[in-house]
């Protein structure tokens, strides 16, 4: 479904990310997963238009979508939940969701799909008239992932969703991500957290120093020494 191959992207004179290429599936929950620094952020902003790239192929169902601008990526279904959730702090939770969708223009289906957030989310249903910077970090990881979905992706991104986050509401957090995927949702979950994360995935792929440098099936790498590795040389190197 996202073929992103021998990506490059360069800040000035800086690289950081060096031909990074990974896939992912129908279907899939797929993570990418490495230290703070690694270049996943980067990657991931790279894919949808955020960043440009300075070399390499995006692809989006068969689709190269690698110079689109960002609102033109969204448009064929490719979604980014970024780190540090990003709300509107100063609009109300409605009017967040309101805007997840200005792409659209089928009202009664954007109604419809606030009123299923909110049933996934019943916190938010209560805070619906509340501006979103009152809100907890928990509370905001959710109404960020809500906003996403608005846009109705066939792929979401998450980058970092467990960032700073209560060990309660990460597991709310990674058990919505494991119904969004029963639900039909191919995912690609950007992690620190790599054993919650791979608990969750399908395959995984580990980056360091702006490189993938191992990649595979979840099950095989949970406790891995590839990925214990990615995270210790990165902290070693500081």
């Amino acid at each position: 479904m996202l073929e992103l191959a021998d990506i490059q992207v360069r800040y000035g004179a800086t690289q950081a990310v060096r031909g990074a290429s990974l896939t992912v599936g129908k279907g899939e929950i797929v993570s990418l997963l490495g230290a703070n620094g690694a270049g996943k952020t980067t990657l991931v902003s790279a894919a949808v238009g955020i960043i440009p790239v300075a070399g390499g192929t995006i692809r989006f169902e068969g689709r190269d979508i690698t110079r689109l601008p960002a609102e033109a990526v969204v448009g064929v279904g490719l979604t980014l939940c970024p780190e540090g959730r990003r709300v509107f702090a100063d609009l109300t939770v409605r009017e967040n969701l309101i805007l997840g969708a200005a792409t659209r223009r089928d009202r009664a289906g954007v109604e419809a799909d606030i009123d299923r957030f909110f049933g996934m989310f019943p916190i938010l249903r209560d805070r619906a008239g509340t501006e979103a910077k009152t809100l907890s970090g928990g509370e905001q990881q959710m109404l960020a992932i809500a906003r996403a979905l608005m846009c109705r992706p066939r792929l979401l991104m998450l980058d970092e969703p467990s960032l700073g986050l209560a060990p309660r509401i990460v597991e709310q957090i990674f058990e919505l991500l494991v119904t969004l995927k029963q639900d039909g949702m191919t995912i690609l979950l950007v992690e620190q957290n790599a054993t919650e994360a791979l608990m969750i995935s399908d395959r995984a792929y580990v980056m360091a120093n702006g490189r993938i440098v191992h990649g595979g099936k979840a099950a095989d790498l949970i406790g891995s020494q590839d990925v214990t590795d990615a995270y210790l040389g990165a902290a070693a190197h500081g």
